[in-house]
């Protein structure tokens, strides 16, 4: 399987990595009366991707089988629509990679033909504007009933996360940390309050955590170093310094390194101070005032020079020198 190298397309293949998220999209978003088909047992993820090369920026996939009460296999086929606009092409595209499945299993036996396994497609669909695409091939076919009736047909089942409220895109919260991310990558919104709540949603799952630091860093252009920090701070303050870490990484290979390397720039310089002050908190206890102004008022420099004076420092005068001295 090919690495994704988009960020929509990296954080929904490792959202649905994570465990039971691939499960609950399913069977939250499949219709009543094919879940009523359906063994408890856990959707298994098939091997290949589909999209054509040409369309990776704009799409990603997963196939899944499900078992059917019956012994039987259903294959689901889940696409996502990575642009802000819908896509009118997709129903063709859609066609394009069931026949490429059903092809890969006839290769691997020579009677496939006979019982084609049932393909579901779903597609999701995160941005800004109203999907208007039609659910059903035959619905776009331009003829008259009595030939369209004759016409290859397949329906596939939309979710398209906008009109979605944010506390029902699942109930399963990591995944619905995921979902809200994607979400709000393409629409407005109060991005402290989506934040707060794509962050506590994630709980204790680490992983699930710095993907969403690295995908918002990447996609939410209106997202600042003190904006995202505050909000960490907030909700896991023992992760703040490691995920902040990872979102100056990220901000700084893109070139913009919000807050991080931009000398007295006031969002990077304010980041370093209150870092370095937690640190020395947790190292000292309590603070002097005078050393409290001293972090806040320094430069990027001075306290690119403290932080690494206290990894071996015993006392407040081993990073600031004897009181004499200032």
């Amino acid at each position: 399987m090919t690495d994704p190298t988009q960020p929509h397309d990296k954080l929904f293949k490792g959202l649905l990595d994570q465990p039971g998220a691939a499960g609950a999209l399913l069977r939250e978003r499949l219709p009543p009366e094919i879940l009523e088909l359906l063994t408890d047992d856990p959707p298994m993820q098939e091997p290949g991707e589909y999209v054509d090369e040409a369309l990776r920026k704009s799409y990603s996939d997963r196939l899944y089988s499900l078992r059917l009460k019956t012994g039987k296999k259903l294959l689901l086929y889940v696409l996502i629509d990575h642009k802000s606009y819908p896509d009118y092409g997709v129903l063709l595209q859609l066609l394009s990679y069931i026949i490429k499945i059903w092809r890969r299993l006839s290769a691997e036996k020579t009677d496939s033909f006979r019982k084609l396994p049932p393909i579901l497609p779903m597609v999701v669909y995160h941005g800004a504007a109203e999907w208007k695409v039609s659910l059903s091939l035959r619905d776009t076919i331009n003829a008259p009933d009595v030939i369209k009736h004759l016409q290859p047909d397949f329906c596939y089942e939309l979710i398209d996360l906008g009109p979605i409220q944010n506390e029902k895109l699942s109930s399963y919260p990591p995944l619905r940390a995921g979902l809200l991310a994607l979400k709000y990558s393409h629409r407005d919104g109060d991005l402290e309050t989506v934040l707060m709540q794509i962050f506590t949603d994630v709980g204790d799952e680490r992983t699930l955590f710095s993907m969403l630091v690295v995908y918002i860093t990447k996609v939410y252009t209106d997202v600042d170093s003190t904006l995202l920090q505050k909000v960490i701070r907030k909700v896991k303050p023992e992760w703040e310094e490691d995920m902040v870490s990872i979102a100056a990484r990220e901000w700084m290979a893109e070139g913009k390194a919000i807050g991080w390397i931009a000398g007295k720039a006031e969002g990077e310089a304010s980041g370093k101070a209150n870092m370095l002050l937690r640190q020395l908190r947790r190292r000292f206890q309590t603070l002097p005032s005078h050393i409290e102004e001293r972090v806040l008022k320094a430069t990027s420099d001075q306290l690119d020079e403290w932080s690494e004076l206290i990894l071996d420092a015993t006392s407040l005068d081993d990073i600031f020198g004897s009181p004499q001295s200032h």
